[in-house]
């Protein structure tokens, strides 16, 4: 008798020894190392947000999703639309130039002046395109989690000039990050070349363009303030910037992990608007103190570029978006009241006639 009871206890202990085994091995088999691509080195503002959202799905899964981030291009350069559609990337910190020439749809964000560029406007205008973007995006291979405002305003920065007028455009060749940009450059006077990010210093350093558009925390980042200190500050929104999944990742998570990378995206956006303001104007700050030099045009110069590329937005782009593309237009149309023009903090210095 007490034989067959030692037997059973044994024979539980066996099992609960399996069962603990089994659970064991089934957390390793859903443990997982994320590859996450980003064009912008580590430095950069964007960097932050994309590490708190990084770390944030770490620690909220227990430690089951980790990632390895691949910064300033060296994955996939900027293509991480595609990287993600192919396999290459599992997530992505994706920029809407680098893909609009091809995604129409999300052409209507890469237009200057299209949606604002002060905190609590950008927040909101943010929250309300992201299940647009995620349903765009669905259909070219990811998911997005989240819409964090990884971009601050964007000027023209030279080597050796200010732009501040029809005559000083006039054969400037400028970099762009892609086709839209591009259309608005030609408009207003410029010569546009499209440069990856990561060859953007040596070409300004040769003299391969006199000048860029490129939003101030990859100016900052990216050092370009060393070959091009002349920074017209005709501010504009630039492009989208989001935190995506790819396909293949998102369809074997789990509901619940999916809401935890949701959640830790809109917490990482909400710390990225209260934060936003202070890193602008610590940017603005840091880039004089590097020997950055600022002007800002008149009314009339700012008129003359906003037409501008109001003239690319209604000619261009509204004519060929898809049903997706006209409810970001329609969006952007409900905000654009609220698109800061001309700045009004740090070094506001007239540019020079």
């Amino acid at each position: 008798m007490r034989f067959a009871k030692a037997g059973s206890a044994l024979s539980r202990r066996l099992v609960l020894a399996v069962g603990a085994a089994v659970f064991s091995m089934a957390s390793v088999v859903q443990a997982q190392t994320l590859q996450f691509a980003t064009a912008f080195p580590e430095a950069d503002f964007s960097s932050q947000l994309v590490k708190r959202w990084t770390d944030g799905v770490t620690q909220e899964t227990g430690g089951r999703i980790k990632f390895r981030i691949h910064w300033a291009g060296s994955l996939v350069g900027n293509k991480m639309v595609d990287g993600m559609r192919d396999g290459v990337v599992d997530a992505a910190l994706s920029f809407t130039p680098y893909v609009s020439g091809e995604i129409v749809d999300l052409a209507p964000l890469d237009v200057p002046f299209s949606f604002p560029t002060e905190a609590a406007g950008l927040g909101q205008f943010n929250a309300e395109s992201l299940p647009i973007l995620d349903a765009i995006y669905e259909k070219r291979g990811s998911r997005v989690v989240a819409v964090p405002p990884v971009l601050l305003p964007d000027p023209v920065t030279c080597r050796d000039r200010f732009v501040s007028g029809p005559e000083q455009w006039k054969g400037v060749k400028i970099r762009t990050a892609g086709r839209w940009q591009a259309e608005t450059i030609k408009r207003w006077g410029g010569s546009p070349t499209v440069i990856p990010p990561g060859e953007l210093y040596t070409a300004l350093d040769r003299g391969t363009v006199d000048c860029t558009l490129m939003i101030y925390n990859g100016v900052l980042s990216l050092k370009l303030y060393e070959p091009a200190k002349f920074i017209t500050r005709n501010e504009h929104s630039i492009a989208s910037g989001s935190i995506n999944v790819s396909n293949a990742v998102w369809s074997k998570l789990s509901e619940a992990d999916r809401k935890v990378m949701l959640k830790v995206g809109a917490d990482v956006a909400a710390w990225g608007v209260a934060e936003y303001t202070r890193i602008f104007q610590e940017t603005i700050k840091r880039l004089g103190d590097l020997g950055a030099k600022f002007c800002v045009p008149d009314a009339k110069e700012f008129a003359r570029l906003v037409a501008a590329a109001n003239d690319v937005f209604e000619k261009e782009i509204s004519p060929k978006a898809s049903a997706d593309g006209q409810k970001l237009i329609e969006l952007i149309k409900r905000y654009r009241g609220q698109v800061v023009t001309r700045p009004s903090v740090g070094d506001v210095t007239a540019c020079p006639a």
